[in-house]
């Protein structure tokens, strides 16, 4: 009686050890169970603005905070399912901002925050006004030194461009516009402005989801293509 319970306790246990080992090799547990998923980049996206501070306002009254914060996260996400290997990050994913409630101190605690991601690449969603309420179209802020997001910007152009979302108003350096955020980082930075909140028809074409969706997937586009690309080499 002995022999067969010391049997029945062997056997079962080859059994358990046989399940564990088909359930890894399966798939079961994953391979995150015993690595952290190895990104091979990591994106912080910036909605403008937010809090304290709703940015320019719209013809009709709307805030760029707003409309900045929901193409910034259409964004982030079109970007995560073209490519999950890639880490995207947000500044702020909602309407509170975590850092004090003045410029300068905001505008340093998006730098810190994205030195503490360890982020590879930097995007500021912003939205453009003007008194000239007929001033329209999209563009880019960057450092002249900052060759990855000059190919990337004119990527997203000629993503919009195909897509007949028009015009691309020229690329701008920092040299001559000082941005503190882009200017204060190490790594591809840039301000993208999707359009000027101040004119009555971009205004309103900004606030349609579609629109909202289009913008977010060329610019998606034009990182995951970037990113891509280098690590092919």
């Amino acid at each position: 009686m002995k022999y067969r319970k010391n049997k029945f306790y062997k056997g079962k246990i080859i059994l358990i050890v046989l399940v564990i080992v088909a359930m890894i090799f399966s798939g079961y547990f994953g391979y995150n169970l015993f690595r952290e998923h190895q990104y091979i980049a990591t994106v912080v996206i910036d909605p403008g603005h937010g809090g304290y501070d709703v940015g320019s306002i719209g013809y009709d009254g709307s805030y760029e905070k707003d409309l900045t914060l929901s193409i910034a996260l259409r964004t982030g996400r079109k970007l995560k399912e073209l490519n999950p290997d890639i880490n995207v990050v947000y500044t702020r994913s909602n309407d509170t901002v975590d850092w004090a409630d003045n410029e300068e101190d905001d505008l340093i605690g998006r730098v810190i925050f994205a030195n503490e991601q360890n982020a590879d690449y930097f995007l500021s969603i912003h939205l453009n006004a003007s008194e000239n309420t007929a001033a329209y179209g999209y563009n880019a802020f960057i450092r002249s030194n900052d060759p990855a997001s000059e190919t990337i910007a004119n990527s997203i152009d000629n993503n919009l461009t195909e897509e007949n979302w028009l015009y691309n108003r020229g690329l701008e350096y920092t040299n001559s516009y000082p941005l503190y955020v882009v200017d204060n980082l190490d790594i591809p930075s840039m301000l993208f402005e999707v359009g000027f909140i101040t004119n009555p028809q971009e205004c309103a074409d900004l606030q349609k989801t579609s629109n909202q969706e289009l913008i977010a997937e060329c610019i998606a586009n034009a990182y995951n293509d970037y990113i891509v690309s280098t690590i092919k080499g």
